[in-house]
């Protein structure tokens, strides 16, 4: 089929793919909601649902055409309003319309900001929250989005992502290091006392859940096209995520003494993450070894930064910030070989003319993510830094008791006013990188 003409097999396909990503946000919603406190709940819960509608209308203003519009830095003007966005002309080198693939880049344009709201948990008010995330994507995502995917200077230089690795996560990852550090630790932190996180882990259990089946339309949606790219993507997937979870199940396991629930939801994430930026590019026994990568190093990392007393309140750098990068780095190790960028690819090869595992890619790729991690470390901290000088952007201590009332007048549990009698922590319990136990006074 030509080109130029539009494909109602893909445009299927990716309206199908773009539900199942836009449904990752109430399901991240779920997930890092069921992780915080019972009452901060609400709080990360409206934080997560409510970049629906702000950041849709953002990315509809401005945020397509910054994105995909032509210009070597950043995107021009040509798209603004969705001017110029055709439903009866497809995007180029594409079978789908340019409204379909406007709209599909737009979930990852709501969920990328919203990752980070699991580092600042019960930090961050909810006005300065909605200027934070709307002006991070000005400065973070949209220029890095326009760079590795709208034709950019690291594009057009020869550094590859597949579905996210630079633009999703390490963006998001490297800039919620960032916040951790600009706000500093939550008093409870400070104090040394027991958050009684995560506080409703069949919530946790559901949230992953979405998320895994919601990955499926976010990496094999990326293949733009119903196409053997898109299925191993899809599989690859499926096997890295299923690998990190054994991998890191173990290592906890080992590590405390017992099989525990949430950090098997935390593996399976970090094995999505860590996939998603090479998961079009590599063959299925190699998503095992990514897996692998996923269920060590991104343990590893979520140990570190809590030994360095950092408050990444639900481990988002060690998973998004750390998998991210190191997937995308690992592109140019794991990708079919030279052979597959040929003039006669063999036919065994997963993208042909795409990327392939040399030298020059490995560096290209370290490049390219070492100035991503750089810029977004920078600029989040400098402009979180600059907000707190011109607004109150933490809660008071006083309202960090009870955020879901204090600041949104709308506990999640009707039954989460009754005080607490104790916050018991056994001797015997070693918690390793999950829940903790809380007794209520009835």
């Amino acid at each position: 089929m030509p080109a130029t003409e539009i494909s109602p097999e893909d445009t299927v396909y990716v309206m199908s793919c773009t539900g199942l990503v836009l449904f990752m946000t109430p399901g991240l919603a779920l997930f890092y909601g069921g992780l915080v406190r019972e009452k901060a709940a609400t709080d990360m819960m409206i934080q997560n649902f409510v970049a629906l509608g702000i950041l849709t209308m953002m990315w509809y203003v401005c945020g397509f055409s910054m994105s995909f519009d032509e210009g070597t830095w950043i995107g021009g003007s040509k798209f603004i309003m969705f001017n110029n966005v055709s439903k009866h002309k497809t995007w180029p080198l594409l079978t789908i319309s340019q409204e379909l693939f406007a709209t599909f880049q737009c979930m990852f344009a709501i969920i990328t900001p919203i990752l980070m709201t699991g580092t600042f948990a019960d930090r961050m008010r909810f006005a300065p929250y909605l200027l934070f995330i709307c002006l991070w994507s000005l400065f973070v995502y949209y220029p890095w989005c326009h760079q590795i995917w709208g034709g950019g200077y690291f594009q057009k230089l020869g550094v590859w992502d597949f579905a996210g690795g630079i633009v999703v996560h390490s963006t998001a990852g490297w800039s919620a290091l960032a916040t951790a550090l600009a706000l500093g630790p939550r008093r409870a932190k400070r104090e040394g006392k027991d958050l009684a996180e995560p506080h409703n882990v069949p919530i946790v259990m559901v949230g992953t859940g979405i998320l895994w089946f919601g990955w499926f339309g976010f990496n094999g949606g990326s293949a733009l096209g119903i196409n053997e790219i898109a299925v191993t993507a899809v599989t690859n997937s499926h096997f890295s995520a299923a690998t990190a979870l054994c991998v890191w199940g173990v290592i906890d396991w080992i590590r405390t003494g017992k099989p525990q629930l949430v950090p098997q939801c935390i593996a399976c994430v970090a094995g999505l993450v860590v996939v998603t930026p090479s998961c079009g590019y590599i063959q299925p026994h190699e998503a095992i070894v990514v897996g692998c990568v996923a269920g060590t190093v991104c343990y590893g990392a979520v140990l570190l930064l809590n030994k360095l007393k950092v408050d990444d309140a639900l481990d988002v750098w060690g998973v998004h910030g750390v998998g991210g990068a190191i997937g995308t780095v690992l592109i140019a190790v794991l990708a079919d070989g030279p052979e597959c960028v040929s003039k006669q690819p063999p036919d065994w090869c997963v993208f042909p003319n795409s990327v392939a595992n040399t030298p020059e890619q490995l560096k290209l790729q370290c490049i390219g993510t070492g100035a991503c991690m750089l810029y977004s470390f920078v600029v989040t901290f400098v402009m979180l830094k600059l907000m707190m000088l011109i607004m109150p952007v933490k809660p008071d201590d006083k309202q960090f008791d009870d955020l879901d009332k204090c600041l949104h007048g709308e506990p999640s549990y009707l039954w989460a006013d009754q005080k607490y009698s104790s916050l018991v922590k056994h001797e015997d319990d070693d918690v390793g990188t999950s829940s903790r136990t809380l007794a209520l006074n009835r």
